[in-house]
C-alpha cells in the first residue's frame, strides 16, 4: 500500500505534506473485491459529465479484467479511511503492426467519486509516474480504442480521448501539469430512416457493384483480446468482376457479452482516416451499409474523427454524419518516471 506523502505528493511546493496528511489517502493495486467501488466510482464520475452510463458490472469485467493481458498493477485505486473515492488504468506502449508508440504511458481512464477532490486525482497521477512501468511520456485518454478493452463501453464508444465535458478531468489535468493535444470529434448516423445521398456516381454503383459481408477475426493476439466482446465484419464494394473497390470495419456487440449496446455500432475508417478523405466508393459503401443496418435493428452509428481531417468531416456530414462530441488527449513529459 502507498501513503501518499513525502516523495509521493502531487504538489511539488510541499515541503511538509500536512496536506497530505490531511487528505489521509492510500493508493494501491487493484483486488478483486474492489470490482462494484471501480463500477460505482466510474458511473459517478461519468454522470457528473452527461447522461449516467449504462455499466455494470459484468459488463465492465468482460471488457477491462477478464483480457489475458490485464495487469492488477496497472490499476491503482486510492482510498480514504478503506473508502475507495477513485481509481486509474494505465499503461506502456503496446506495438504491432498497426500501432507504433515508443515511450509512452496511456492512461486509460481515471475516475472519481462524486465525494471526493481533485487531490485524489493529483495522488493517482503522480502514483502513475512513480510507477515502475511507467515511462517518461504520459498521455490520458483514448482514441479510437482497439487495444485496451474499452471500445464500446458508455460513454467510451470508439474512444476521443477526455471529452470536452468532462470539466473535472480538464481541472486536474491542467493542475498536474498536463497539456490539451489534438481535438477529435465523435460522428454518428442515425439509421432509422436513413437515406443514403443519391447522385450519378452512386446509381453507377448501385448498378455495377455488390456488398460482401465477411466476419473478421483479428490474427494480433493483442487485437483479438482487447475487441472479445465485439463481433468484426468487413463490409467490401465489389465490381462485377470480383475486384475490390473500398472496404471498412464495423464492429458490432458480440449478443453474449453486450458490453457495448447493442443497438449501437462502430465505423471503423481506419484507411480513409489515414488518407484523409473518402474516393467516391468509400462514400457510397458507407451509405449503402448504414441504410442496410436498419435490418439489424442497429439505431446509431459512430465514428471518431481528428479534427483537422476537415475533408473527410465534410464528406461525412454529407453522408449524414453529425458531430455529436468532442474530446482531447492530454499529454505530459514527467522528469522523474
Amino acid at each position: 500500500m502507498l501513503r501518499l506523502a513525502g516523495k509521493f505528493c502531487p504538489n511539488p511546493s510541499c515541503s511538509s505534506c500536512l496536506h497530505c496528511d490531511a487528505v489521509g489517502l492510500n493508493i494501491r493495486p487493484f483486488r478483486n473485491v474492489d470490482l462494484p467501488a471501480l463500477v460505482r466510482i466510474w458511473v459517478e464520475h461519468w454522470s457528473a459529465a452527461g447522461p449516467p452510463p449504462y455499466v455494470n458490472q459484468p459488463k465492465f469485467e468482460q471488457a477491462v479484467l477478464a483480457r489475458t493481458f490485464f495487469d492488477p498493477e496497472t490499476l491503482l485505486v486510492a482510498e480514504t479511511d478503506n473508502e475507495l473515492v477513485g481509481w486509474c488504468h494505465f499503461s506502456g506502449a503496446v506495438k504491432n503492426s498497426l500501432h507504433q508508440e515508443d515511450d509512452v504511458t496511456l492512461v486509460h481512464a481515471l475516475c472519481l467519486s462524486s465525494s471526493s477532490n481533485d487531490a485524489v486525482a493529483l495522488g493517482l497521477l503522480a502514483a502513475i509516474e512513480k510507477s515502475s512501468k511507467s515511462t517518461s511520456h504520459l498521455r490520458v485518454g483514448v482514441v479510437r480504442d482497439d487495444q485496451r478493452g474499452y471500445a464500446g463501453v458508455e460513454p467510451i464508444g470508439f474512444g476521443i480521448g477526455i471529452p470536452v465535458s468532462d470539466y473535472r478531468s480538464s481541472s486536474f489535468l491542467q493542475q498536474a501539469g498536463y497539456a490539451p493535444g489534438m481535438t477529435h470529434l465523435r460522428m454518428v448516423a442515425t439509421v432509422p430512416g436513413y437515406r443514403p445521398p443519391v447522385n450519378r456516381s452512386a446509381l453507377q454503383f448501385r448498378r455495377s457493384t455488390q456488398i460482401a459481408w465477411t466476419p473478421t477475426l483479428p490474427t494480433d493476439h493483442r487485437l483479438a483480446a482487447s475487441l472479445g466482446h465485439l463481433d468484426i465484419e468487413s463490409a467490401e464494394l465489389l465490381e462485377r468482376g470480383g475486384s475490390s473497390l473500398s472496404a471498412v470495419s464495423i464492429w458490432f456487440s458480440d449478443p453474449e457479452a453486450e458490453v457495448m449496446s447493442p443497438s449501437t455500432a462502430i465505423l471503423d475508417l481506419q484507411r480513409q482516416h489515414e488518407n484523409g478523405s473518402l474516393i467516391p466508393a468509400d462514400s457510397y459503401l458507407i451509405g449503402a451499409l448504414v441504410h442496410s443496418l436498419n435490418q439489424r435493428n442497429i439505431q446509431t452509428v459512430e465514428t471518431a474523427i481528428d479534427s483537422d481531417r476537415t475533408e473527410l468531416i465534410d464528406q461525412l456530414q454529407t453522408l449524414q454524419f453529425r458531430v455529436v462530441d468532442e474530446g482531447t488527449c492530454w499529454t505530459k513529459t514527467s522528469q522523474s518516471a
